[in-house]
């Protein structure tokens, strides 16, 4: 999971000028179907398994941000209870400093 939380954000272009990010795929809209299959030299099975793949990927990459965010949810009280024992450390020690 280490290459999805990678915080690098570069752009490739692939072959149909679509850019790609975070080595994520960007969705391109088709507006005409035949169209679409004649730029890409593809026959209607093989762009429907090319398309079926990709939304496996997108798929993918939304199950593993998921989960990213589920387990940093999940930290948010350990870090407000961190933040809080700071905060009383620095008003006990702005205490003792009035004191000395």
């Amino acid at each position: 999971m280490a290459a999805a939380t990678s915080s690098s954000a570069v752009a490739v272009s692939t072959p149909q000028g679509v850019a790609e990010r975070r080595g994520i795929p960007a969705a391109s809209f088709v507006e005409d179907v035949e169209t679409y299959l004649r730029q890409a030299g593809l026959e209607v099975n093989s762009a429907l398994a090319f398309l079926q793949e990709r939304l496996q990927q997108y798929k993918m990459v939304e199950m593993k941000l998921l989960a990213q965010q589920r387990e940093l949810q999940a930290k948010i009280p350990d870090i407000e209870k961190c933040l809080d024992i700071v905060a009383t450390l620095k008003a006990k020690k702005a205490l003792a400093g009035t004191h000395s």
